[in-house]
């Protein structure tokens, strides 16, 4: 996805972020009253739903994301996001009652692409946007809950009406192509360089990757003949999905995560035999903290690791 950057100054920025403060306060710069934003009843209502007076970076996160389906897509798309996130987030829920809602957001979103609601580049433009709209603190590189105890730098909570406020002036430059204020000083280049696919990208030499013990596309398992991928024990726990695509960057097929053997790593199943599908296909995993690791596949027929 490629957004014109358009470099303001950093006193337009913030007589900008002034502006929206005053608007979401009641009141717009010339003093009058201003009502409320769509923008801003929809959030309200997304995050209020869970109880509380303040807000956390992950759930600002999906609750943006779904904004920008309803308002991209439509109704109906954030109706269903909605209910595949809250599955997701019964599915992640841990015996001491923590959820990684980052990641069950994450996982609800794919699912957008999977049944053919959004694009991958829409999903890509709506996960950039959420993510840089969820900022609630000094560190722009990681989205943080509100779990832990006093000194912990990875809580990052507001108020809610503050959350929304924070939400609604960085969609809003994204939309006309800036930086959000809360980046203002850092480089003119950091938006485009934000909002594109900054993937890692692994070209096998021959049929080899990065040795045995680690990454491994199988064209047959023992168990069904079918295309097993294993992936690296340092990602086990911490992946989201991951896909196959043509080499134009269309999705083939999702692969299931059926558990951690063989060294810690996570394994993922596919339907059909690797020779089944086409050449030069790409092997994509993202992981939650949004990084994306690339494996390039000539042959599907064939073994690598």
């Amino acid at each position: 996805m490629t957004i014109p950057v358009n470099t303001r100054s950093s006193q337009d920025l913030t007589a900008a972020h002034s502006a929206a403060l005053q608007t979401a306060e009641g009141t717009n710069p010339e003093g009058d009253t201003a009502p409320a934003t769509a923008f801003d009843s929809q959030l309200r209502a997304l995050l209020s739903s869970s109880g509380g007076s303040q807000v956390n970076e992950e759930e600002l996160f999906a609750a943006v994301i779904e904004e920008r389906l309803g308002a991209t897509a439509s109704a109906s798309v954030a109706e269903d996001f909605n209910m595949r996130f809250e599955q997701h987030k019964e599915e992640l829920t841990r015996g001491d009652g923590y959820i990684n809602v980052e990641k069950a957001a994450n996982r609800a979103l794919q699912d957008m692409v999977s049944v053919g609601h959004i694009t991958a580049t829409q999903r890509e433009e709506i996960y950039n946007q959420s993510f840089m709209a969820a900022q609630l603190d000094d560190n722009h590189d990681a989205l943080y809950d509100g779990r832990g105890g006093a000194g912990d730098d990875s809580i990052a909570v507001a108020d809610l009406e503050s959350a929304l406020l924070s939400a609604r002036v960085a969609i809003e430059a994204l939309t006309n192509g800036e930086l959000p204020p809360e980046y203002d000083g850092e480089s003119d280049d950091l938006l485009s360089e934000m909002m594109e696919e900054d993937a890692d990208l692994v070209t096998p030499e021959g049929t080899s990757v990065d040795g045995a013990d680690e990454f491994v596309f199988k064209p047959e398992s023992e168990s069904d003949g079918k295309l097993v991928i294993l992936l690296p024990q340092i990602m086990t726990g911490e992946i989201d999905h991951l896909l196959l695509k043509d080499e134009n960057g269309n999705i083939i097929e999702e692969g299931r995560s059926t558990g951690v053997a063989n060294g810690n790593r996570e394994h993922f199943r596919f339907n059909r035999a690797g020779e089944d599908y086409p050449e030069n296909i790409t092997v994509e995993v993202r992981l939650a903290s949004g990084e994306v690791k690339e494996y390039e596949i000539p042959n599907p027929g064939q073994r690598y690791d």
